[in-house]
């Protein structure tokens, strides 16, 4: 169906492509996998149209195509759901799922129709929403979905997935391969790119691997270990990892205790102990609690319930107290709560040290400049220096800049909602690593995540949220993917 052969894309003197190649058949689901920086999302963007390639050929049923816009790709079969959404916040969901390819004659709409479509893929994505919500209202995830209903509106023969269940829950990434089940059982093929490797063996067949530019590996799933994919996408071997429990501190003593916490109407009654030197994991299906409980500790919401932090009870009312007792926290939806996008690497590292009051935040320019360096050196940024603004790093390096901000506050608790969505495997491993080395110092982690396999080798214990309650406190031999699947859609409690 698809054959890519020898694909170039220079960037300037950067070879972003440097004879990369790719065969998609028909109703075949593919993985697309590499590390930032190997050339995935540029090939991508060349199949979509937003790039053009500089070599190589592309065919399509055996016939040459040459893809020069976005309307050429979706004219030849090829439609792509982006991770970075192509969303117009302002408009409903229906309008969303048709635009640029509305359906009408002579400038007029057929808004039927339109709905029609919105209702039918809302119900066969088990989208949360209704076709006249706009959707700037929506969470991240249920944004998500509604992505990919707009790429599969023209019908293609070839559907590319780009990151585009980073930001959903287990749930919905069930529903959306299930459906794509369906899909492929008719002919048409899946284009996968993930990091989740759980998600990319559970969905694809084949994989093809490019690091620098080009293939290294095209190889079925079912003759592949997740460390033989890392090795190839690397280029050596990856690290186990293990999970981690108390730091070499006494865990049992806790350093935060929480009983009976209540957000209205979204957290109801859910207490934890989270101990000196432990991460301590929090689980359970999109929109059960867990955002909006990890925000309250931080003080975004109001809450309801008793809250001790070392030892003394305290009603945090905002992120810059919680900041000041020591309490940080970090969001993977960096975009919206996380990256100052315009502001240097040196300003995002040092702003939660400067909320942490006059007294103790002012720092002269050259020791700004020093303290943010000697993050970057640690964490391995990769950013042209310290002056640069944020947005022009990768999202890998984005997420460790986030990271670097606490390491350099050395906060008492670090509360993380799904720290690593949308990085790379081996930036995933970094930052992770990172964690476990700040827990050393006795620092706590509060670790959600939407990866299940991630949560279970980071955490010693995990807390399940289901119907917006705390049903669950999984530890020791209880701690498996099993078990941890059926807590999370209640069938274990």
């Amino acid at each position: 169906m698809l054959a890519i052969s020898r694909l170039v894309k220079n960037f300037g003197n950067v070879k972003a492509l440097a004879g990369a190649s790719l065969h998609l058949a028909e109703g075949e689901t593919r993985a697309l996998l590499g590390s930032n920086g190997s050339g995935k999302s540029t090939l991508v963007k060349i199949l979509s149209g937003l790039y053009i390639k500089d070599g190589g050929t592309i065919e399509i049923d055996g016939r040459p195509a040459e893809i020069r816009s976005s309307f050429e790709s979706i004219r030849l079969g090829i439609s792509t759901a982006y991770q970075d959404l192509s969303l117009i916040p302002g408009l409903t969901v229906a309008d969303n799922m048709v635009i640029g390819n509305e359906p009408g004659r002579f400038g007029t709409i057929r808004k039927r129709t339109v709905f029609e479509y919105a209702e039918m893929m809302i119900d066969k994505l088990d989208i949360k929403t209704r076709p006249s919500t706009v959707v700037s209202e929506l969470d991240l995830s249920n944004q998500s979905l509604v992505e990919v209903a707009k790429a599969l509106y023209s019908g293609p023969k070839i559907l590319i997935l780009d990151e585009i269940t980073a930001s959903m829950h287990y749930d919905q990434v069930q529903n959306l391969f299930s459906f794509l089940g369906e899909y492929t059982a008719g002919g048409r093929s899946v284009l996968f790119v993930s990091h989740r490797f759980e998600e990319v063996y559970r969905l694809c067949e084949t994989a093809t691997v490019l690091r620098e530019g080009a293939n290294v590996k095209d190889l079925p799933l079912k003759d592949a270990s997740p460390e033989e994919l890392v090795s190839y996408m690397a280029g050596k071997p990856a690290e186990k990892t293990k999970s981690a429990a108390s730091g070499g501190f006494e865990a049992a003593r806790p350093v935060l205790s929480v009983n009976s916490l209540g957000v209205a109407g979204k957290v109801k009654g859910a207490s934890i102990r989270v101990g000196y030197g432990e991460i301590v994991g929090i689980a359970g299906l999109e929109g059960q609690g867990q955002a909006e409980f990890l925000r309250a500790l931080y003080g975004v919401f109001p809450f309801t319930g008793g809250v001790e932090f070392e030892g003394k009870p305290v009603k945090i009312k905002s992120p810059g107290e919680a900041v000041k007792k020591g309490i940080g926290f970090i969001s993977g939806d960096r975009d919206r709560e996380g990256i100052f996008p315009v502001r240097s690497v040196t300003e995002n590292i040092l702003i939660a040290h400067n909320a942490a009051g006059p007294v103790f935040s002012f720092l002269s320019e050259k020791k700004q400049k020093e303290q943010s360096k000697t993050v970057i050196e640690q964490l391995r940024i990769l950013s042209a220096g310290t002056g640069t603004p944020a947005n022009s790093l990768s999202g890998g390096n984005q997420q460790k800049l986030l990271v670097g901000r606490w390491l350099f506050m050395k906060p008492k608790l670090l509360l993380l909602d799904d720290p690593t969505k949308g990085v790379d495997i081996n930036a995933r491993e970094e930052i992770n690593s990172l964690l476990r080395d700040m827990t050393k110092t006795g620092m706590a982690v509060i670790f959600s995540s939407s990866d299940n396999e991630e949560l279970l080798r980071m955490a010693s214990r995990i807390y399940v949220f289901y119907e917006h309650k705390i049903v669950s406190e999984l530890s020791d031999k209880s701690l498996n993917g099993k078990i941890l699947a059926e807590t999370m859609l209640g069938a274990r409690t």
